[in-house]
């Protein structure tokens, strides 16, 4: 049986629009169909919400993971909150589209996101920026066997370290985003300087040119 992965997904945006979208994404919608495997896929394609086509391959592709369904959604017009579970990975296609619909409205938002999976192999955090993902992921299995108690049960403070592990994961992704792209704005900046001081020089060559035949 394919292992069990916990996503948590929010989204971070200035603008109210985005808010409002999630909204209307899932107004009027049910627990019993968040449950549904297809009910986030149809929605994230713009499929009817009655379809039951299902392709393994193209859902894994566009999905990430073999299926996913929603265990809690909590939204309003100033956050969006989502958790899912999935099968064999963590649901980065399912994020990397909703970041997509998303970025049409606020090419700024972010969407921040950790994961576990049921055995702890692995754990992780990230986050998607300007049409860019990146997440780290560690190996917390030995937890299972280092925190148990002579009664058999984990200590509270596994789940701390699984808790704080995956959180410093997704900070540092998140960081990591924006100094990528921090740096990349600041290269665009500099080739927007260089080309004008080109056509300036260029400019200048053509000046003193049309002088020197003028003298001559």
């Amino acid at each position: 049986m394919a292992n069990h992965v916990t996503t948590w997904i929010e989204v971070k945006s200035d603008k109210e629009e985005v808010y409002q979208h999630l909204v209307d994404m899932f107004r009027g919608s049910t627990w019993e169909d968040h449950g549904q495997t297809l009910w986030l896929y149809n929605k994230l394609y713009n499929l009817p919400a009655d379809s039951e086509e299902y392709d393994r391959e193209t859902y894994t592709e566009r999905m990430g993971a073999k299926w996913c369904y929603i265990d809690e959604v909590s939204t309003d017009n100033q956050y969006f909150e989502m958790v899912t579970t999935s099968a064999w990975d963590f649901c980065d296609g399912a994020i990397m589209r909703l970041h997509e619909i998303l970025s049409a409205i606020d090419e700024d938002v972010l969407i921040r996101f950790t994961y576990e999976d049921e055995s702890l192999d692995p754990v992780g955090g990230g986050g998607v920026f300007r049409g860019e993902m990146e997440h780290y992921r560690e190996d917390l299995s030995h937890l299972w066997e280092q925190e148990q108690n002579e009664d058999g049960d984990y200590a509270d403070d596994m789940w701390d370290k699984v808790g704080d592990t995956k959180n410093e994961l997704m900070v540092e992704a998140c960081d990591d985003l924006m100094l990528m792209n921090e740096e990349e704005d600041e290269d665009e900046e500099y080739m927007d300087v260089a080309i004008a001081c080109g056509f300036l020089i260029a400019l200048w060559v053509v000046v003193i040119v049309r002088a020197e035949r003028k003298n001559h």
